[in-house]
């Protein structure tokens, strides 16, 4: 009976092991299919205490994001680079994303709130699409979001009229039920020094996440 056992806990333990594989080898298939150009976390991100303002003047929330695939780029609309081919290639590729979901949307969160009123931001994104949405805070409650969607930004000489806004170029992906759950990362091309996430591997990229969703 002892050498019944012992077969018996090797069998067992060979079972745990397979698991373990199967478990690294899925999450391994599932990351392979995608390009280099997205980061889809092993365990998606919940969010928390969000507390910003879009650009109609209602609140903004981490449950405002449940029951869509948002994703969210941080600039400004003084940007003289980076936002304004960011979001003109989004909205080039907005219909193609809103196949892959109907649910999809884009949230442009400025990160230069003293400049960009809520007037001023609903004309910038209207201006690539309408459907765009916009949102800001002050700075003690911008920057926990921010840096929850694993994004950066940081102000200087902000005393001035004419300033910069140093921010992140990825796009963040929260699905539908409040996670952070990618992020699309920029890369340099050459006809341009300004790192830009390419919109085509973001809709391929983007389509194959939908589609293993649940």
């Amino acid at each position: 009976m002892p050498g019944s056992s012992k077969r018996i806990w090797w069998y067992a333990l060979g079972l745990l092991v397979m698991g373990a594989l199967s478990g690294v080898a899925w999450q391994q298939s599932r990351q392979a299919t995608l390009s280099e150009a997205v980061v889809l976390y092993p365990a998606p991100r919940q969010l928390n205490g969000i507390d910003l303002t879009d650009a109609d003047g209602q609140p903004l929330t981490e449950q405002d994001f449940k029951e869509h695939w948002s994703l969210v780029f941080v600039g400004y609309t003084y940007c003289p680079d980076i936002c304004p081919t960011t979001l003109a290639d989004m909205a080039a590729v907005y219909g193609q994303l809103k196949q892959a979901s109907a649910q999809t949307r884009l949230v442009f969160v400025s990160a230069d709130p003293k400049r960009d009123t809520q007037e001023r931001l609903k004309a910038y994104t209207a201006y690539f699409n309408p459907e765009f949405i916009a949102a800001t805070a002050e700075h003690d409650k911008l920057m926990p979001a921010v840096q929850q969607l694993g994004l950066i930004y940081g102000i200087y000489d902000r005393d001035g009229s004419d300033y910069l806004v140093d921010h992140s170029a990825s796009i963040a992906l929260i699905n539908p039920d409040g996670q952070l759950h990618a992020s699309f990362r920029p890369s340099f091309t050459d006809q341009s020094q300004v790192p830009l996430v390419n919109s085509d591997l973001l809709v391929q990229d983007f389509t194959r996440i939908v589609n293993r969703w649940r």
